[in-house]
């Protein structure tokens, strides 16, 4: 018996000295350093999960503000696009009006000029017994002063055409010395030539326009 309690006395002893060799201090205070360790690497890795988070949310918002920037663009642009529509459609409507104003005066005119021809034909119309009689009430000075203004525009209608004779012999001179000057072909010699009748039409066709 002596034997076998000191066999397992000494165990004893053994399984004592293991156990406080493996709770000492030094590796208490390892342990403690590893779960500290670990709790704050647990914090940082929330902390990081956290910002990531937040720097999602933030670049959400961006995002939404950008978008409502572009929907608030686009509005911005449809409402100045339909503003331009607008004033398109007045500015046409105006030069409609515009249009149908002239039109109506262009026919007023020439209704004020005919009334005056059709007064003139049914007032040389009398009896020949009046005429007679207005004819001997007036001399010869009378029915002159009568005639003037009709002398005055015959002039001026003559003056007109004689403007236009000086004109036609100027550029006629012109048009024969640049055509003697140079060597043309027949094609481009006709070309020339038939070049200034069309600048004449086109020009009484743009001053009728006007």
């Amino acid at each position: 018996m002596t034997d076998l309690s000191l066999l397992y006395g000494g165990d004893d002893n053994l399984l004592g000295d293991n156990i406080d060799n493996s709770y000492s201090p030094q590796k208490i205070n390892k342990m403690s350093n590893n779960e500290l360790y670990n709790g704050g690497h647990q914090a940082q890795q929330a902390q990081q999960a956290q910002q990531a988070q937040q720097a999602q949310i933030a670049q959400q918002a961006q995002q939404a503000q950008q978008a409502q920037q572009a929907q608030q663009a686009q509005q911005a642009q449809q409402a100045q696009q339909m503003a331009l529509q607008a004033q398109m459609a007045q500015q046409q409507a105006q030069q409609q009006a515009h249009q149908a104003q002239y039109k109506v005066e262009n026919i007023q005119s020439m209704n004020a000029s005919l009334v005056p021809f059709n007064n003139n034909q049914n007032y040389k119309q009398p009896d020949n017994d009046y005429s007679k009689k207005r004819g001997n009430e007036y001399n010869f000075f009378d029915r002159m002063n009568l005639k003037r203004t009709e002398v005055i525009k015959l002039s001026l209608f003559s003056l007109v055409i004689v403007l236009g004779i000086s004109i036609d012999r100027m550029l006629t001179y012109y048009l024969s010395k640049y055509i003697g000057d140079n060597i043309l072909t027949d094609f481009q010699e006709f070309l020339l030539r038939i070049s200034y009748p069309i600048t004449i039409f086109l020009l009484l066709w743009i001053f009728k326009a006007i």
